[in-house]
């Protein structure tokens, strides 16, 4: 016997109404818990740019980060393991696919880029994604902001091989930061 496109268009829609069910009871369930391992992330993310390591992130984040508001910017501050006081700034532009999100991290002097991290993104993975990686979020550490930053051996920072979309973003993200939060801060902290 042959049920035909009714039945389907049940059964389909059955389906999708049980599981849909399914995922916001989850969802609900373990908002709290979502909310927080979120902040966890975001507080290593901090801390990573600061050029700041610990075994456990969070408490480390309490003890050695505090929250500044400069002006209209709001940032964070701490003394890294090296021993620069640097501030972490939030950070966001457009990437290829979507918006990029981070941190970057500056000594107090607004001269120097101690660190970079990157919280949000929807790149390609396996080509953009790569911002993420290590190589590439370090290679930003000890640059000097004096000019606008530029890919190539006299700077020392690579581009991602097959991302120039992704690449290129980053660096007008980071420029744009460069003259327009740095600028402001360095305005409102009289620097």
């Amino acid at each position: 016997m042959k049920k035909g496109y009714i039945y389907t268009i049940v059964f389909i829609v059955a389906v999708s109404v049980v599981f849909s069910g399914v995922l916001a009871v989850v969802n609900a369930v373990y908002k709290n818990k979502i909310e927080i391992n979120e902040l966890a992330a975001e507080k290593v993310s901090i801390l990573y740019s600061m050029g700041i390591e610990a075994e456990n992130a969070v408490a480390a984040f309490d003890e050695k980060v505090t929250q500044k508001d400069i002006g209209e910017i709001s940032l964070y501050s701490a003394v890294n393991d090296d021993g620069i006081e640097v501030y972490s700034i939030p950070f966001e532009g457009s990437g290829l696919w979507g918006t990029i999100r981070g941190y970057v991290s500056v000594d107090v002097n607004l001269s120097t880029i101690t660190g970079i991290a990157f919280t949000e993104q929807n790149e390609t993975p396996g080509l953009g994604g790569r911002i993420e990686e290590e190589w590439y979020k370090e290679q930003f550490r000890g640059i000097s902001i004096d000019n606008a930053l530029v890919y190539g051996e006299d700077t020392g920072i690579d581009a991602i091989t097959g991302a120039t979309s992704t690449s290129n973003a980053v660096l007008q993200i980071m420029n744009n930061f460069i003259n327009t939060t740095l600028k402001e801060l360095e305005e409102a902290d009289g620097k």
